[in-house]
C-alpha cells in the first residue's frame, strides 16, 4: 500500500526558505509522522467488529513515498485493509492540501508468496530487530505494484488487477467500487502487454475532484461521471486477460488464494 506525495519536487524548489531551515521541511516531517498514525487508526476502525486485525506497518520509505505492508489471512482481511488505506489517502489528501500545495496519491497491490514471488532474509540490512533478520519480498507481482503506483493521479487510489479480481468477487462489497480507466504498458510487466488500470472509490467517501485540474486526467473524468464498472464485467474482463497472457506469454498469472 503506497502513499506518495504528488507535487513534492516543485514544492521543494519553490519553498526553500533560509539554508538553516527550508520551508518545505515541516510539510514532509508532518507527512511521515501523520500518515502512519492515520493509517493505524483507519485499520482499527475498519476491524472494529472483527475478532482481530492483521499486523500492518511501514515496510519501506522511498523518497517521498511511504509503503505499508500487511499479511491478510482471508479475503475479508484484504478487503478491510484496502478500505482502511483508501480512507487514509482520501482524507489525508484533503488535509495536507489545506496547509501546503501538495496532494497525495495511493496504490494498493497484492503479491502472494509462491513460486512467482519469494520472501528473502537480508541479515545485514538495518530495519530488523536484534533477533530477526530484515525480510524483503521479490517477484513479478511485487514489482508490478511499484510500476502501477506511477499510474495513479492526485487524490486517487489505484489497485492491482489481482486485488480487484478478489474484491469484485466478494459477496459483501463494503461500498467498494472500481472504475476502469483503460490500460497501459508497464515496463517488465505482463510480457510487454498492457496492464488494466482500475481506480477505487467508495460510495460514502469520494476523492476530491477539483474542476480546474487537467481534464486529460482519465481517472478524474471517470470518477466525476460516477461510472464504476459492474463486478461481473470486471471478473469476465480480468479472466480473459489472465487466460490470454498465460496461454500466449506463459506468464503463470494466478488469482489470490487464502
Amino acid at each position: 500500500m503506497s502513499a506518495d506525495l504528488a507535487g513534492s519536487t516543485a514544492f521543494k524548489s519553490q519553498a526553500q526558505g533560509d539554508a538553516e531551515s527550508p520551508e518545505w521541511l515541516e510539510a514532509f516531517e508532518v507527512f511521515f509522522r501523520e500518515v502512519p498514525l492515520i493509517m493505524m487508526g483507519q485499520i482499527a476502525a475498519a476491524f472494529a467488529m472483527e475478532d482481530e486485525a492483521p499486523r500492518a506497518g511501514v515496510w519501506k520509505v522511498i523518497g517521498d513515498e511511504i509503503i505499508f505492508m500487511a499479511h491478510p489471512k482471508s479475503p475479508r482481511e484484504a478487503q478491510l485493509l484496502t478500505v482502511a488505506f483508501y480512507r487514509t489517502i482520501v482524507s489525508y489528501d484533503r488535509k495536507i492540501f489545506e496547509r501546503w500545495p501538495l496532494r497525495i496519491k495511493g496504490c494498493v497491490w497484492a503479491a502472494q508468496v509462491s513460486h512467482r514471488n519469494r520472501e528473502i532474509e537480508i541479515p545485514e540490512m538495518l530495519g530488523g530487530d536484534a533477533d530477526q533478520a530484515y525480510v524483503d519480498f521479490l517477484g513479478p507481482d511485487v514489482d508490478a505494484g511499484f510500476r502501477l503506483a506511477a499510474c495513479g493521479g492526485r487524490g486517487q487510489v489505484i489497485v492491482s488487477s489481482n486485488l480487484v479480481q478478489l474484491l469484485s468477487g466478494m459477496e459483501e462489497d463494503e461500498g467498494v467500487r472500481f472504475h476502469y480507466i483503460g490500460r497501459k504498458v508497464l515496463k517488465g510487466v505482463y510480457s510487454g502487454r498492457p496492464y488494466p488500470l482500475f481506480l477505487m472509490t467508495m460510495k460514502d467517501q469520494m476523492p476530491e475532484t477539483w474542476e480546474w485540474e487537467p481534464e486529460h486526467d482519465k481517472g478524474l473524468e471517470e470518477i466525476r461521471k460516477n461510472s464504476p464498472m459492474d463486478s461481473k464485467e470486471i471478473l469476465e474482463l480480468l479472466e480473459r486477460i489472465r487466460k490470454y497472457l498465460n496461454h500466449m506469454c506463459h506468464t503463470g498469472i494466478e488469482w489470490l488464494k487464502f
